[in-house]
């Protein structure tokens, strides 16, 4: 009995041992893809800033409690945040965030929303976008019942509406076997630029990411690759009016890309090596928020804060840069520009910064 309980035992402590190991591994691997990664963010990269003094003046915080807000679109006198975790739900403030209010939007009947959700405000036009069931709704402001537009029947990201009856946006593409840039309309197939918009370096998805922003006033589509110094400005046929590039030295991704063969997906195997973490524009420049290092910035004053270039959007010329200071420990986690006021999101914290360009 003594005998079989010694040897129950020992097979135990060899899997706990084994537990232990594997949990010690994937630790230490964590930890040396984070060096890796902050050794890439943090060495001379071959560029200098510009940095005028007073471009950002902080004015105003607003403790909206959870983080799962998100900023979907502003007017002259309000702005607009969505929730990532209650898909119809609004929060609107006014600029000095001192006034804010409220309001739930209504499904169309029979309507089941699954995966990220997103709203969309181009006042008084309000979209609904779920991209894994490729699904579109709109309403006009105040009208907060929604209605569906037409069918697409295509998985799509990273959707703008350009009118109440055209979206861009991207989808992957089987037989170009990337990301590509689509218009959708409720009247007529998808247009598709041949060769796709995008340029594939790797494998034509991870390669390919970035952030779709649109501009209103200008009709300005402006797409900002995350893995690379590279972006580009299209009119709303998906015709492009330049190719720009980010002051950095990042021509190509430096990603690796690992099949999981159980699941039948991909996955970046290695740091991801993002250039450009978030963008946006208004109608005179491209605000890009770069996670590198110039040569004349220092790592301890560098990681107190987030910096972003501005380009002009006539031409994708570089101008300036600024900061905007951590609020504690924490980053931006989104920012966009309405009448001359970043608006920026820290944690639950709306932040917003009067621009003095």
């Amino acid at each position: 009995m003594f005998k079989r309980l010694f040897r129950l035992l020992r097979r135990r402590r060899g899997r706990i041992g084994i537990a232990i190991a594997c949990f010690l591994l994937s630790i230490a691997a964590i930890w040396v893809l984070y060096i890796a990664s902050d050794k890439i963010n943090h060495r001379p990269n071959g560029f200098i800033r510009l940095i005028p003094p007073h471009r950002a003046i902080p004015e105003k915080i607003l403790d909206v409690k959870y983080n799962s807000f998100y900023i979907a679109g502003a007017t002259p006198t309000r702005i607009f945040l969505g929730n990532a975790t209650a898909a119809t739900f609004i929060l609107t403030t006014d600029y000095a965030l001192s006034d804010t209010g409220h309001m739930w939007l209504t499904l169309p009947p029979e309507t089941r929303l699954a995966g990220p959700v997103t709203i969309e405000i181009d006042s008084p036009h309000l979209y609904m976008m779920a991209g894994l069931q490729g699904t579109l709704l709109h309403t006009l402001l105040p009208d907060t019942l929604l209605s569906r537009l037409p069918e697409g029947r295509r998985q799509f990201f990273n959707a703008r509406p350009v009118s109440p009856a055209s979206f861009i946006m991207r989808t992957y593409d089987s037989a170009w076997q990337q990301n590509i840039l689509v218009k959708r309309t409720s009247e007529t197939a998808y247009l598709r630029p041949s060769p796709p918009l995008l340029e594939k370096q790797i494998d034509g998805v991870f390669c390919t990411d970035g952030v779709l922003s649109y501009e209103p006033n200008t009709a300005k589509l402006m797409y900002v690759y995350y893995y690379r110094n590279q972006f580009l400005c299209m009119d709303t046929n998906l015709n492009v009016l330049y190719k720009g590039r980010t002051i950095d030295t990042t021509a190509h991704a430096h990603i690796k890309v690992a099949s999981m063969e159980d699941i039948g997906k991909s996955t970046v195997s290695s740091p991801s090596g993002v250039v450009n973490r978030l963008s946006c524009m208004d109608t005179q420049w491209l605000y890009v928020n770069s996670k590198l290092m110039a040569n004349n910035e220092r790592k301890e004053e560098f990681d107190k804060v987030s910096v972003i270039d501005v380009y002009s959007l006539k031409d994708g010329t570089y101008h300036f840069s600024f900061y905007l200071p951590n609020l504690g420990e924490k980053k931006i986690r989104s920012f966009r520009v309405f009448n001359k006021t970043l608006v920026a999101l820290y944690d639950h914290y709306v932040y917003t910064f009067r621009l003095n360009f």
